[in-house]
């Protein structure tokens, strides 16, 4: 663990996150893709197509938090403190005590020393907009694979039927 207050982000690590995002956002697009391709419009093409729309959302929600690490990447020791000192602002510049880096949600805290945390780093629709894609492809996938267990015991349950 670091020792220094004034600490960002380890650079290694974020590297590594970067590059896990952005294999995540590919492999999820290309099954958005191929899903969507390979079952086209047919029987269960709804359920498909929401299979489909949950593996997009959820290699957007990857492609932001890339975009996120990249800020981070960028900021060196001197932008880091500058934008530390216009997210406390100029009455509490001289307050600054620590830095809080944080990977979930993806930012650089400013600690003052009255206790209140300015979160700086990335921009600031990038963690909502992270976490509704998120949480959508959470959504559609769940819903998707509630509903072909549905269909399935249906279908088991319509074949097993005695007459």
């Amino acid at each position: 663990m670091e020792t220094d207050p004034y600490a960002g982000h380890n650079p290694l690590v974020l590297l590594l996150v970067l590059l896990l995002s952005l294999a995540a956002a590919i492999a999820l697009a290309a099954y958005g893709c191929t899903t969507a391709a390979r079952h086209g419009a047919g029987r269960g093409a709804p359920l498909v197509m929401l299979r489909s729309c949950g593996a997009f959302a959820a290699a957007g929600a990857a492609c932001l938090y890339a975009w996120g690490t990249v800020h981070l990447l960028t900021l060196d020791e001197t932008r880091r403190d500058a934008a530390c000192k216009e997210a406390v602002g100029p009455a509490h510049v001289m307050e600054i005590d620590s830095y809080r880096p944080t990977y979930i949600p993806l930012g650089l805290g400013c600690h003052v020393r009255s206790g209140t945390t300015h979160s700086t780093g990335v921009p600031g629709y990038l963690n909502p907009a992270a976490g509704a894609l998120a949480f959508t492809a959470v959504a559609m996938g769940g819903f998707s694979l509630l509903e072909s267990e549905r269909r399935a015991t249906r279908d088991f349950k319509r074949e097993t039927r005695r007459p």
